[in-house]
């Protein structure tokens, strides 16, 4: 079988009858096979790739986009096509917007299109790849495209010295230091003494040389110290310079970095260890007391004298949410201890502090302790008859037992009821945790996708209304376009097999250009939808639906 068409016979006049295998994932591996196979004729070959990036699928390019990028990743297959560069050259700019050299290109080019752009960057000729970084690492002005095309060079091809060139000289020449400069050097420059050495220097520098502000040196020195972390491992060098950091900010929370970065790349490292433990035993404020805690749970899990230090702070401290915190670290750093538990649920009974009430409450519910106790709490705070803590304890609920209908039949009457766009929009946000589709039966589904759908054809910018009596727990507020992007992020994790025609025929007006151009957001967002339908239905399906 050498004739391509087998794979892909566009019919325009009746696609029932056409051929379009190319975008059924079962056949990707053959199709590869057959680019790779010597004794398929180089035209063939040539015609395929020139047909896959030729598509017009006349239903919004959703499909012509799939066959574009199976054609890029053939060439990994067959990197001698003729077509190769270009092909390559369309993938840098859909991939990273900024690429694009010409202004008159640009434009809002949407997620999952990026996505899928860069990551079959990673799939297709990777020495074209590698030599298209080179070329924009040497030729291009502007500092944001060369940091990033530095770094991603330095992640395809380790060690590269363009790449390693091309961020010390961007650094070199700033007039001020980027904490993201510095990071990138962190993902590219392992075990580089010219990086290393140049870490050491940030480490090394005094706050008049760099700025007068600790906030803007903190993050030069933060940047630098988790860089060394991951680069430095053995080196002499950097494992005094972190040693004589501890010693000269032992009283700042960058301590802690700078002990977790020494620990990194000296195991065993004394200073590193007794330094996280100093702050256990000294810090007031429960960031520091979290932070040296996690940093300790991956350098020396189980250390006796951690246990001992938490245990006490949590018994002797006066500040109830220092106590709880105090807690929550014993209980994280020693799973089951039963100091840690019975302390919270003391605190989940007593509490004045409502917030504090309803934090407790979801740390001590992934445990499988005091679950009966907890249940009886939360529904006293849904039978409030108050929005907000209604949905903060409903949520406690669901994470308890992600099957408990009542509380489910209650979260959609309060979704379907609520006038309230802040309650929506967290409800909504917060949904997908609990992977409740598969567990809902057909009509609290449908219930569910048609509560989504109206939420994005309807969703507008409002100003969150002040309540002072909804205090209770302080939901997260979502802008406008984040709220558009993850109710659609949320709905395509519900949607089954059997939605996908309808979704795309309730939401496929949004994507018109008006909506491109006055509501780019929520253009956006049914984008991202109706992308994640065309990857799951027949081409030709997928052309009636949006037709």
């Amino acid at each position: 079988m050498h004739d391509w068409q087998y794979f892909f016979n566009h019919d325009r006049s009746n696609l029932n009858q056409g051929t379009y295998r190319i975008f059924e994932p079962e056949w990707k591996a053959e199709i590869l096979h057959w680019f790779s196979q010597k004794d398929v004729d180089k035209q063939q070959k040539e015609d395929f790739i020139q047909a896959l990036i030729d598509f017009d699928d006349g239903c919004g390019d959703f499909y012509r986009y799939r066959a574009y990028f199976l054609a890029a990743e053939a060439l990994s297959q067959f990197p001698e096509c003729s077509l190769g560069d270009a092909i390559v050259e369309q993938l840098l700019k859909w991939s990273h917007a900024y690429f694009r050299q010409d202004k008159s290109d640009w434009q809002i080019l949407p997620k999952p299109l990026v996505q899928t752009a860069r990551k079959t960057l990673e799939l297709t000729d990777r020495k074209r790849v590698i030599a298209a970084f080179v070329h924009l690492v040497h030729t291009t002005e502007s500092r944001s495209i060369l940091r990033v095309a530095a770094e991603k060079l330095g992640t395809l091809d380790p060690g590269n010295k363009s790449a390693i060139a091309a961020l010390l000289l961007l650094i070199k020449q700033a007039k001020f230091i980027h904490w993201s400069e510095i990071y990138s050097l962190g993902q590219i420059g392992y075990n580089n003494e010219t990086v290393i050495s140049t870490l050491v220097q940030f480490i090394k520098m005094k706050p008049d040389e760099i700025t007068n502000s600790w906030l803007l040196l903190k993050d030069i020195y933060q940047g630098a110290i988790i860089a060394l972390g991951k680069i430095a491992y053995g080196n002499q060098i950097a494992i005094a310079t972190l040693i004589d950091f501890i010693q000269k900010y032992k009283d700042r929370v960058i301590c802690s970095d700078a002990a977790k970065a020494l620990w990194d790349i000296d195991p065993g490292n004394a200073i590193a260890l007794n330094t996280l433990v100093q702050i256990l035993e000294t810090t007031k404020n429960t960031s520091w007391l979290d932070i040296s805690v996690t940093y300790l749970m991956a350098i020396d899990p189980g250390n006796k004298a951690v246990i001992t230090i938490l245990t006490e702070r949590m018994k002797i401290a006066q500040n109830e949410f220092f106590r709880c915190n105090a807690a929550l670290c014993l209980g994280k750093f020693d799973s089951g201890n039963r100091v840690a538990i019975t302390t919270l649920s003391k605190i989940l009974e007593t509490a004045e502090d409502k917030w504090v009430y309803f934090y407790v409450a979801d740390m001590l519910a992934p445990t499988n302790d005091y679950h009966q106790q907890i249940i009886k709490a939360m529904w006293k705070m849904v039978n409030l008859k108050n929005e907000r803590t209604s949905l903060s304890a409903l949520f406690i609920l669901l994470e308890i037992d992600s099957n408990n209908q009542q509380a489910f039949d209650t979260l959609i009457r309060l979704l379907n009821t609520t006038k309230h766009e802040s309650i929506l929009t967290s409800a909504a946000y917060s949904l997908q945790q609990f992977s409740l589709s598969r567990k809902l039966e057909a009509e609290k589904l449908n219930e569910l996708i048609a509560v989504f759908i109206r939420f994005i054809q309807t969703h507008h910018y409002l100003e969150v209304e002040e309540d002072e009596n909804e205090d209770l727990f302080p939901l997260e507020r979502l802008s406008y376009e984040s709220c558009l992007l993850d109710i659609a992020d949320n709905l395509i994790s519900i949607i089954q097999s059997e939605h996908f025609p309808q979704v795309v025929i309730s939401l496929k007006d949004y994507l018109s250009e008006q909506f491109y151009k006055n509501n780019s957001y929520r253009y956006e967002a049914v984008f991202n939808i109706i992308w994640h339908c065309a990857e799951n239905l027949t081409y030709p399906d997928f052309h009636k639906a949006i037709n």
